[in-house]
């Protein structure tokens, strides 16, 4: 083991995480890009670990959490960024388990996004202008199916969702 490409290594991983939590992933591709050697790197990630700098764990409840406030979404976003985080599915599973029965309800939060979404697209005109009640609704709950979608929402809680918005309320009041 090299000292001096180790002493540089921990320098460039407490650097690293100086800025914000990482994953044991982004702290291992970090070292890889600045060609610290593998038995070097396992050396640091152990010794963060150890010294609890890193943790997967408490990393996904805070990045969850943060996502939540910051820019919600749905369970299936989270998953996926988490995963391209290096995080193990485990990990992941259990911390979407205990973060949406917590402190968020996805359901909720799609509620929120939706109604937000609903407002600014009547403020926006319609390609078809102008639309008829009906036809306004029809554009509406496309917009909004498909903006949910993409936020990782999954089909079943669209549709309750749009469900619930578009059946409890016309759509001039929301």
């Amino acid at each position: 083991m090299d000292k001096s490409e180790f002493e540089k290594g921990k320098q460039i991983a407490y650097r690293f995480l100086s800025y914000r939590p990482r994953s044991k992933k982004e702290v291992e591709k970090k070292l890889k890009e600045k060609k610290i050697s593998g038995e070097n790197i396992s050396n640091i990630i152990s010794l963060l670990e150890k010294n609890n700098y890193l943790n997967d764990r408490e990393f996904t409840l805070n990045w969850i959490k943060y996502r939540m406030e910051n820019k919600p979404g749905g369970r299936r976003s989270l998953e996926y960024e988490l995963r391209e985080k290096g995080i193990d599915s485990e990990i992941i599973k259990e911390s979407l388990d205990e973060v949406y029965t917590g402190e968020f309800d996805e359901y909720d939060v799609a509620v929120r996004l939706a109604e937000k979404k609903i407002s600014s697209l009547k403020k926006k005109q319609p390609p078809q202008s102008p639309l008829t009640k009906g036809e306004l609704g029809g554009y509406l709950k496309r917009r909004l199916f498909s903006y949910l979608h993409r936020k990782g929402f999954s089909f079943s809680l669209i549709e309750k969702v749009m469900s619930d918005l578009f059946n409890a309320e016309s759509i001039e009041s929301i």
